[in-house]
């Protein structure tokens, strides 16, 4: 079977380590982090806090569910207005994660001048796997209606 046009475009890169973007991506949320951790009185330092309270500001939740199947998991999200070019499969060991980052822009016309605006939304998500999974076999897609779906077949057990 040849696969469409279609399909090709709605591939997600899945890989074992993520791109630059989500390197920038953690040093926007250490910067953060840096500059709550000197703003906060008192001098007690709480790094944890202070990064979990930098990421939550820098990216928004997205919810990811995951099925366990006999051979494999299925594991679904919601990405309405990314494209799979924008949006990274990480899978190490036991752990999922998933990042996007996009520029949402709108335009309009206010006081006879045409004004752009424009948003970036960014994602990450963790989360451990129930049991080891074949990266080689892997595949994600971003489907028409917006739906991320990942599916990672389990490795066979070894006799």
């Amino acid at each position: 079977m040849v696969a469409s046009k279609l399909d090709k475009t709605s591939i997600v890169r899945i890989s074992d380590s993520f791109s630059e973007r989500f390197n920038k991506f953690q040093d926007q949320i250490r910067e953060r982090a840096f500059d709550l951790s000197l703003s906060r009185k008192g001098g007690e330092e709480n790094s944890l806090s202070d990064w979990l309270d930098a990421q939550s500001e820098l990216s928004n939740p997205i919810h990811l569910e995951v099925k366990e199947h006999k051979k494999n998991f299925v594991v679904e999200g919601e990405l309405k207005g990314f494209s799979p070019s924008e949006i990274e499969v990480e899978l190490k060991g036991n752990r999922l994660q998933v990042f996007g980052s996009h520029i949402e822009t709108d335009s309009s016309r206010k006081s006879k001048r045409n004004v752009t605006t424009s948003n970036s939304v960014t994602f990450f998500q963790s989360l451990p796997i129930a049991a080891e999974v074949d990266l080689s076999k892997s595949q994600a897609k971003l489907l028409k209606n917006g739906k991320l779906k990942i599916t990672l077949p389990k490795n066979a057990p070894s006799n």
